[in-house]
């Protein structure tokens, strides 16, 4: 959800580019790069969903990070799914 009025990042945008850039080491990327692409790969996806789950305590599946992996999509499904998995404790792609 980018606040289309002042193209500022959502608070879960920030986050995760937060937790972005302390497992990847580095800040410069942007809300539509891919986490592969910035020098990503498996084990820093698993680091990620770790994190995510400290954050948000829920349990993201790694193929998250896969299937949505820039920081706009990956904030947008963690809004979106969030609310529906509380009860379940888990959040699906």
């Amino acid at each position: 959800m980018l606040n289309a009025d002042r193209n500022e990042p959502t608070p879960t945008e920030s986050r995760v580019t937060e937790i972005w850039t302390e497992t990847l080491n580095h800040d410069q990327f942007g809300l539509d790069d891919n986490f592969f692409a910035i020098g990503g790969h498996s084990m820093f996806a698993t680091l990620v969903t770790y994190k995510m789950r400290d954050v948000w305590g829920v349990e993201f599946p790694l193929s998250l990070i896969f299937e949505h992996s820039t920081v706009r999509e990956l904030a947008s499904v963690i809004d979106a799914c969030r609310n529906e998995s509380l009860d379940s404790g888990t959040v699906t792609g």
